[in-house]
């Protein structure tokens, strides 16, 4: 049966992709995969993955740049490095960079599986994003809460405030707004729902000004 765990592979050696691919596809996992940082880049801007398998040697930059610049400020996204066995020094600074893991190539299919499952199972108590004092936002659940007390939101105000939380090391552009909610490039569409939900944050959880906007920018949340 498959599960709701979303696994991003960034191995740019095809055939290696393809075996961790089927490996992770056969454990029920579900794979999002790229071959470079460009690729990568796209997936974590809109989807909160479960835990990224990274490869630190990349053709357009390395993992462990990735990591320092676009992964470790996000909201509770474990990573598992892959390195070749003799690259000691790359290890170590993954792990001094905050990594939470690393596998050395050739690996064992099982102790790749192992890792991820303790990590993900790490990763399961920490679903919860503590938003404000009162305000809580159940990750996979998709469920806000404001002193125990679900907080009704449509699917687009769930998809926007997803969004904005797995893009909260940046501005959330128009560009990107329009293109997850399927709306036109130009449509101003999506302003007013992000208006209607700094509105329903406001009145119901008392959060005045979580969800702030610069011209020229976009949108981007304080946590």
């Amino acid at each position: 049966m498959i599960n709701d765990q979303h696994i991003l592979l960034v191995e740019d050696d095809g055939t290696l992709q393809e075996l961790i691919e089927k490996l992770l596809k056969d454990n029920s996992y579900i794979v999002s995969k790229a071959k470079n940082i460009a690729e990568a880049e796209k997936y974590i801007k809109l989807f909160i993955f479960d835990l990224i398998i990274l490869d630190v040697m990349l053709p357009d930059s390395t993992g462990l740049d990735f990591y320092r610049d676009r992964v470790k400020n996000r909201i509770n996204t474990p990573v598992i490095f892959l390195s070749a066995l003799s690259d000691v020094d790359d290890r170590v600074s993954g792990l001094e960079l905050g990594a939470d893991d690393y596998i050395g190539k050739p690996f064992d299919s099982r102790e790749l599986l192992l890792k991820i499952q303790k990590n993900i199972l790490k990763k399961k108590s920490l679903d919860t994003l503590q938003i404000g004092l009162n305000t809580q936002f159940d990750i996979k659940k998709e469920q806000l809460y404001y002193n125990s007390k679900k907080i009704n939101l449509s699917s687009n105000e769930i998809k926007i405030l997803k969004l904005l939380i797995n893009n909260s090391h940046e501005y959330l552009t128009r560009d990107l707004l329009n293109a997850e909610l399927g709306l036109d490039f130009l449509s101003r569409s999506g302003d007013m729902q992000i208006s209607r939900l700094r509105l329903k944050l406001k009145n119901e959880c008392h959060l005045d000004d979580l969800i702030r906007s610069i011209h020229g920018k976009g949108y981007k949340i304080f946590l």
